[in-house]
């Protein structure tokens, strides 16, 4: 039969303690990161001259290979493209550029800050 000192159990429990403060650390660490990434995300609205499914695909492709766009989607009826993106790492003027370099016209309709649910 073991036999366990208070010695023991208090070493036991300190273990257990640190494990639950780091984990504790780390959760915290990540949710923070999360809420600086949400910050610097933003929406964007591109009115742009998009006629066939080739160019949506073209486009898309394209925006979502630049660093910083998290998101792109062409809609062919309204003729815009959404764009999410990080704005520590590109902007508007070098998205449309993009779009432009591809052959299309491109003019920011909508800029505005992501929104996730904050008041």
């Amino acid at each position: 039969m073991l036999k366990t000192t208070k010695t023991q159990i208090a070493i036991f429990t300190i273990a257990i303690l640190a494990i639950f403060a780091i984990t504790g650390v780390t959760t915290q660490s990540k949710a923070d990161e999360k809420n600086k990434q949400d910050n610097t995300t933003i929406s964007c609205k591109i009115k742009s001259d998009v006629q066939s499914f080739y160019d949506k695909d073209m486009i898309e492709r394209e925006l979502k290979n630049h660093e910083g766009i998290s998101s792109a989607f062409v809609d062919l009826d309204e003729k815009i493209t959404y764009v999410d993106y990080d704005k520590t790492k590109t902007n508007s003027e070098k998205i449309c550029n993009l779009i432009k370099n591809l052959g299309f016209e491109a003019k920011v309709i909508k800029e505005a800050e992501k929104d996730y649910g904050k008041k």
